[in-house]
């Protein structure tokens, strides 16, 4: 028989090793519990401390400039330099070069044109001449397709996948033709006046799937405007010449079209500004009405910059930044006569050949002042460093 005594203290011998195990554990538990509270809180603080280096850089005022890096470069007479890639484009009559930040010559395609038009989209340039009939599409590496549309050219388009839409004129008929990146004819729209109107702008996706097509027509002695999308994916081919959706603008003329990326499109007419969604079948999401004469249009991927004369007196332009909501998110009053405007990221840059205003999104003015230098063209390359191109010169400018 198991004593009594033998058995009892047994066990409590077992109870107290259970109860040295239980608290074993939760001491074990709330270890890894002050680690876990630990390192969030770290985490935290660094999360704060990165926001506020964030905002502060993104709000940092710069009082002046310097140049890091200048290579000797030659402008001929009659050039046009645009931001492209890492570098710039500069073409002529004579012919379309790419020139990287460092001053190396990427490419060089040659021909000769009157009038030359170039559209850009990504890092696919098509150049046109007016009223010619060859158009060169050409990717960043300089490989390029050239077709030839056998019918005076009066515009045309290009999207990042390297698809390119024209405009051609023929004897009371104005055809749309849509050519795929290798040169071959995707489709065509036959256009006139009296049944859908001149066709005065158009732009493609980045895809190229999405055709806009603005017409301008007259009715009753007043002028109106309609803006037609095409689809060519797969969906488009269950519907009469790919056309997917369309409206139409009564007393208005739109002049301007332009795709913030395959979902978001957008028009400026002289008195409105319409956001279109929707995806495969596009429709209107903002229709903004305007009261003042537009005298430019900017956009980026996330946003529409439109300028006016202003009248407040702030200013002798006002530059009205607006979401893909149809709302102004910011606001920009300066006197300058600009060269160009550019929407990058977070980042406004209006400037000249002698001067420069560099905003963000929210407003704040972080630089204004003179160029030492007059500069043809002033591109952000990353954080506060720019690509400033003289007629002698390409720069490397600091923004101190």
């Amino acid at each position: 028989m198991i004593n009594v005594r033998t058995y009892l203290q047994k066990k409590a011998e077992r109870k107290a090793a259970e109860s040295e195990s239980r608290d074993f554990g939760a001491l074990i538990q709330k270890h890894r519990l002050v680690r876990f509270a630990r390192a969030l809180f770290v985490f935290l603080v660094f999360a704060v401390l990165g926001t506020l280096v964030y905002v502060q850089l993104k709000n940092q005022v710069y009082t002046s400039y310097m140049i890091l890096s200048s290579i000797a470069r030659q402008q001929y007479d009659g050039s046009v330099c645009l931001s492209y890639g890492n570098g710039f484009l500069s073409y002529s009559g004579d012919g379309i070069s790419y020139t990287d930040a460092k001053g190396n010559a990427v490419w060089n395609q040659a021909y000769e044109m009157q009038e030359p038009m170039v559209r850009m989209a990504g890092t696919r340039v098509a150049v046109a001449d007016y009223n010619g009939h060859i158009i060169y599409s050409i990717d960043q590496d300089g490989n390029y397709i050239e077709i030839d549309t056998n019918l005076p050219i009066r515009e045309i388009a290009v999207s990042e996948s390297g698809t390119v839409a024209a405009v051609l004129e023929d004897t009371n008929i104005t055809w749309i033709y849509l050519y795929s990146s290798l040169g071959e004819t995707i489709a065509y729209l036959r256009t006139t006046m009296q049944n859908s109107g001149y066709p005065s702008a158009l732009s493609l996706s980045p895809d190229g799937s999405l055709l806009a097509v603005s017409y301008l027509t007259v009715d009753n002695g007043a002028a109106k405007s309609s803006v037609a999308f095409y689809n060519f994916s797969a969906v488009g081919q269950n519907y009469v010449d790919n056309f997917v959706s369309g409206s139409d603008y009564a007393n208005a003329v739109i002049p301007f079209l332009g795709f913030l990326d395959n979902e978001t499109s957008f028009a400026v007419a002289d008195n409105r500004l319409v956001i279109y969604g929707g995806g495969q079948r596009p429709k209107s999401t903002a229709d903004v009405l305007l009261n003042e004469e537009i005298q430019s249009v900017f956009y980026n991927s996330s946003h529409i910059g439109l300028v006016f004369l202003d009248t407040t007196g702030k200013g002798r332009y006002r530059l009205d930044v607006y979401n893909t909501s149809g709302q102004v998110d910011t606001s920009l009053y300066f006197d300058m006569d600009y060269k160009d405007i550019i929407l990058r990221g977070d980042d406004i840059i209006i400037y000249n050949e002698t001067q420069c205003l560099l905003a963000n999104m929210r407003g704040v003015e972080r630089f204004n002042g003179d160029f030492e230098t007059q500069y043809i063209l002033f591109a952000p390359i990353r954080g506060n460093r720019y690509l400033a191109v003289s007629q002698e010169s390409i720069d490397t400018i600091e923004m101190k």
